[in-house]
């Protein structure tokens, strides 16, 4: 399933042929670009937002379960915040969006894929709880757009509209893309760093020190496949099973209840979500390889295996392989990093695109979750590097 995520009602514009001139330039359209975006906004500066896709959100995708309407919507993107994260936990807050805990009442399963039977065990007080937005995350980038519409100065948004070059001058910043020309007084890049190196071209060109900080920084969860798998009823929670699970006899190594509450508009909704296994693992490759129909069934013969025959009578199945999104992914992020990666390198933290700062004169500022030193890779840091980007422009003023 390749979805393409809710939309707003927000005043966004495929024609970027009047995307002439603007005294922010936005690139990138995920939750560190829309963040910086409505901070801006809000403080009355005149912002344009470019977006390669033909939707917001950027990881955040957020799909119907099923073709219904009434259903409620699966995360076959980022899904969790944690209670230690305080920027996204305030933006929430702020926006006033309901939260729900992460399921992980009963016990969970391990499966050793030797053969034998799996076992249960009790997991339920290693971790602190998880966080999740009724509705979806998208509910988090829903409030964000629309927020960013109703500010003293709205935004304008320009959707399908990739940026190839940054060219600085003298007055700003000359902005080319597929199609449309723009020049804005400063530029927040609000894309993730290995796509950065590989689509944009700068000139100046960036420095050496800078253009290596941005290949190689990992793109979190890059290398990442996410199945959902939606059902009439919680079959596992009435056997005693929390949802969750690790697993090594299947494609998918580790699963999670995926249930959505009911709220005013939608039922409740009842599905299993899993993370496929890397590439570097053969079986997982295999399994990335095959029909989309192949998948599905592997994926039932494994909960089936893990949670009872139930498990085989899913009412949809949706996926997602972020190693073949090209606008979140760069080269060598289909591959797993062995350990979280310090993000946040001192270079995306100042104001500029190189150590002193002279080649881009202080017009062009970095967002994105993997720029953050704070929460970095997670939703957190994306909340944070938009934080810190719009204050770094407001803090900028009128200055050359």
């Amino acid at each position: 399933m390749t979805a393409s995520g809710p939309t707003s009602s927000l005043r966004v514009d495929t024609d970027t042929s009047n995307a002439t001139d603007t005294v922010v330039a936005i690139i990138g359209g995920g939750v560190a670009g829309l963040t910086a975006a409505w901070q801006l906004a809000t403080a009355g500066q005149r912002v344009t937002l470019f977006e390669a896709r033909s939707r917001l959100g950027g990881r955040v995708l957020t799909a119907p379960a099923a073709p219904r309407t009434d259903h409620p919507w699966i995360d076959l993107g980022p899904a969790w915040f944690w209670p230690h994260q305080q920027h996204i936990r305030g933006l929430v807050a702020h926006f006033g969006l309901p939260v729900f805990e992460q399921h992980r009442n009963g016990t969970a399963m391990y499966d050793a894929g030797d053969g034998r039977a799996p076992e249960s065990f009790d997991a339920s007080g290693q971790t602190d709880a998880s966080l999740r937005l009724a509705g979806g995350m998208a509910a988090l980038t829903r409030a964000l757009q629309q927020a960013s519409q109703t500010a003293p100065q709205p935004v304008a948004v320009h959707l399908d509209a990739a940026v190839h070059t940054l060219e600085l001058r003298p007055t700003g910043v000359v902005i080319n893309g597929n199609g449309f020309s723009g020049t804005a007084g400063r530029v927040i890049m609000a894309v993730p760093p290995r796509a950065v190196a590989r689509d944009i071209a700068f000139a100046p060109p960036l420095s050496d020190a800078m253009h290596a900080a941005l290949a190689e920084t990992v793109t979190w969860m890059g290398h990442a496949m996410k199945c959902v798998v939606t059902y009439h009823a919680p079959f596992w929670r009435d056997l005693g099973h929390s949802g969750y699970a690790v697993s090594w006899g299947g494609p998918l190594q580790e699963i999670h209840d995926a249930c959505m509450p009911p709220s005013d508009h939608t039922p409740a909704g009842y599905a299993l979500m899993g993370f496929v296994a890397p590439r570097s693992n053969a079986a997982a490759r295999g399994f990335r390889d095959a029909s989309p129909e192949a998948r599905r069934a592997a994926v039932l013969v494994q909960l089936a295996r893990l949670f009872g025959e139930e498990a085989h009578g899913a009412v949809d199945y949706a996926e997602y392989d972020w190693a073949h999104d090209p606008l979140s992914c760069g080269p060598n992020d289909d591959l797993p990093p062995g350990a979280h990666p310090e993000y946040g390198h001192p270079l995306f933290n100042g104001d500029a695109g190189d150590v002193s700062g002279a080649s881009w004169n202080g017009r062009l500022f970095w967002a994105g979750t993997e720029t953050s030193d704070i929460g970095g890779g997670y939703l957190d840091g994306a909340v944070a590097s938009g934080l810190r980007a719009a204050q770094l422009v407001i803090a900028a003023g009128n200055e050359p």
